[in-house]
C-alpha cells in the first residue's frame, strides 16, 4: 500500500505503479465518492463498459410490446383529446 498527500489546491498524486496497475492515462475520468467516514473510492469511468451495459439493457425491451403500449398511450390521449372537442361541440349546438 502507498500513501499520497493531498496538496494546497486539494489535488492528490495517485503512486507512479498504481497508475501503471489501473492502466491511467491524463485525461481519463473518475467517479469519486464516499466509501465511509473516513476514506473515498475513485473509480475509472470506462465507456465501453458503461455503453455494454446499456446495450445488455436494451436487449431486454420486448420491442413489440413496447409498440403496443405507445400505440394504446396514444389512443388514450387521441380519445381524452375528442372528447373534450366533442364536448365542446356538443355544448355549442345547445347554444
Amino acid at each position: 500500500m502507498s500513501t499520497a498527500k493531498l496538496d494546497e489546491k486539494g489535488r492528490i498524486v495517485l503512486p507512479v505503479d498504481l497508475i501503471a496497475r489501473l492502466k491511467m492515462s491524463p485525461g481519463d475520468e473518475f467517479v469519486i465518492g464516499e466509501a465511509t467516514i473516513d476514506s473515498i473510492f475513485l473509480k475509472k469511468k470506462d465507456l465501453r463498459t458503461i455503453l455494454e451495459g446499456v446495450i445488455k439493457e436494451a436487449r431486454k425491451v420486448d420491442l413489440d410490446k413496447l409498440e403496443r403500449d405507445v400505440e394504446e398511450e396514444g389512443n388514450r390521449i387521441a380519445r381524452d383529446k375528442y372528447e373534450i372537442f366533442a364536448g365542446k361541440h356538443r355544448d355549442l349546438q345547445c347554444l
